[in-house]
Parts: C-alpha cells; structure tokens; sequence
C-alpha cells in the first residue's frame, strides 16, 4: 500500500508505524499470543482473539482522534487497513478451533 506522504513526512510515518506495530507485539503478548506466532505484523494480527482485535482497534482510532500530527494519523490509517485486510480473510482463533 503506497504511502500518501511526500518524502520528508514518509520517513516519521514509518517511525510511526514501528512504534504501533510494536504495540500491536505488547498486546499480543498479553493475550497469550506465543512468540511463534508473533514473527511479523500480518501473523501478529491474525493470531489476535476477538477481545484483543477490538481492543487494539479502540487503541488506533483514540490514537487517530486525539493527535493533530499528520504523519501519526496516517500511520494509524495504513495500520487500521492492514488489520481490516487480515482480520477479513482470518477469524479470531477461538472462532478458526469452532470450524
């Protein structure tokens, strides 16, 4: 997904998109998320049960909401769409067990 920043922004947007990806890993983890199941952001998410998927989903758009700062709103954009794509193609594990 091609960012829509221009160059001087798109450097703090990635910065941005560490610190959420590594709040998504915290999460995660609190969850029980085993680390083999935390190697990168898209298995991260998908491993993530239902409580957790709406936690952090509360957690982005409060981030989105509260900061006047481009450049964190789009990260939050680029991230809200990356677990929106995977949470679409990969129910909670609690749900994924049922089947």
């Amino acid at each position: 997904m091609p960012l829509l920043t221009s160059d001087s922004t798109s450097g703090q947007v990635a910065e941005h998109l560490g610190a959420l990806a590594t709040k998504v890993d915290e999460i995660a983890q609190r969850a029980g998320v085993s680390a083999a199941a935390r190697l990168d952001l898209q298995t991260t998410l998908a491993a993530l049960p239902w409580p957790s998927r709406r936690r952090l989903g509360l957690v982005l758009e409060s981030a989105r909401v509260s900061t006047s700062d481009k450049a964190v709103r789009e990260a939050v954009a680029v991230m809200l769409d990356v677990a929106a794509d995977v949470w679409a193609r990969t129910p909670p594990p609690d749900e994924r067990d049922n089947d």
